[in-house]
Parts: structure tokens; C-alpha cells; sequence
């Protein structure tokens, strides 16, 4: 009898320390896990939530005029083309005959425009044509980079110019040529280079 009485004793007294175990494990795994992949998510996504972030942060602008598309960041605006533009003189960054988009933050500015060319013209004479059509002000570069904008052939080069530098490309598509060019102070510069080129890619052609 009285070793049933130490075993009923001895059982009982688990029971309490079963119960802190299973208290314990009710209130800590809830609380403990969604901590540890919070710390993990932190820790394994915090480049794709940059990229995430980055793309979110992203607008896409549509040149009815000219007919294409570009991805730039919030930080830019832009405007559209008003008029033709005759392909014969590359006029001034405020011109309604461009499609003008703007960076006011870092004074950078992408235009572009486009104009029907003859019949059977080249992408080699289109960019010569572009070179001739420069204002005095700018020297333009004859190192040319054979490239694509939109699935297009294009060639792009750098212009000095008094009030600033740019990075230009040329392309043909249908019967129009296209002149693009982001004006910056600093158009040399690899930060330049890496908009340019992000510009460039995210470029496409719309009917």
C-alpha cells in the first residue's frame, strides 16, 4: 500500500512539470518561430525586397507621338512630342518636335525623336545624318558602339557639348529614324552609362 502511495505521489508529481514543458513549448515555439523567419526572411530577401522596391519604385512613360515606351524611376517626368519633327536639325531640349524626359533631382534629361527617312537609307548613314544635324556647340564623338534599342540595330556614340555632355543612339524602325539622347554634366560618367543603359533596355516600340 505504501509503495502504491509513493508511485501515485511520484506520478503526480510529473504532472505539473509536464504541463511548464507543454506551457512552455505553447508559448515559445509560436513566438519564437515567426522570430526566426522574420531574421531569416530579413536575411535570405532583402535583395529581392530591393528589387522589389526598385520595381515598384519604377513608371513607364508612352510617346504616342513617336510610338515607344520607356521605364524610368518615380524620381523623372515627362512630356510628349507636340509636333513633327523634320529629322534636319537636333534642336533644343525643350522643343515640342521631342519627347522630353526629365530628372530634375540630377539635372538629367532624356529626349528622343523621330522622322521619316528615304527609302533604302541605312543605319550607317541615318547616324551620319544625326552627326550633321548636332548644333556647333557639340563635338561629336566618331568611336561609335554597335547596340539594339528596342530589337533594332543601333549605334551609339558620345557628343561634347558647351553646356554639357550626351550619350546618343541612332536606330531605324519602319520608315523612321530614331535619335536618342540623355544630356547630362556627366555623360561620361559610369552612373550615366548604367541609366542609359537600364533606359535602353527597358525601350520598346509600340504600333
Amino acid at each position: 500500500m505504501q509503495r502504491m502511495n509513493e508511485r501515485r505521489a511520484f506520478v503526480l508529481g510529473l504532472i505539473p512539470i509536464a504541463t511548464v514543458a507543454v506551457a512552455a513549448a505553447a508559448c515559445g515555439s509560436p513566438a519564437g518561430t515567426p522570430a526566426t523567419q522574420s531574421t531569416q526572411a530579413m536575411a535570405t530577401q532583402s535583395p529581392q525586397a530591393m528589387a522589389t522596391q526598385s520595381t515598384a519604385l519604377a513608371q513607364e512613360f508612352t510617346s504616342e507621338w513617336y510610338g515607344f515606351r520607356v521605364t524610368l524611376t518615380e524620381d523623372w517626368s515627362g512630356d510628349d512630342a507636340v509636333v513633327d519633327w523634320d529629322g534636319a536639325k537636333l534642336q533644343g531640349l525643350r522643343s515640342p518636335a521631342f519627347a522630353r524626359f526629365a530628372d530634375p533631382a540630377t539635372g538629367r534629361t532624356l529626349v528622343a525623336g523621330a522622322a521619316r527617312v528615304a527609302e533604302g537609307m541605312g543605319l550607317a548613314e541615318w547616324r551620319a545624318a544625326m552627326v550633321r544635324a548636332a548644333p556647333p556647340v557639340c563635338s561629336e564623338s566618331s568611336s561609335v558602339e554597335e547596340t539594339s534599342l528596342g530589337g533594332e540595330p543601333a549605334l551609339a556614340w558620345i557628343a561634347t557639348c558647351s553646356d554639357g555632355d550626351a550619350i546618343k543612339l541612332a536606330a531605324l524602325h519602319g520608315r523612321r529614324g530614331y535619335i536618342i539622347f540623355l544630356d547630362s554634366q556627366t555623360a561620361k560618367d559610369a552612373e550615366d552609362r548604367r541609366i542609359f543603359e537600364s533606359i535602353r533596355n527597358s525601350f520598346r516600340f509600340t504600333p
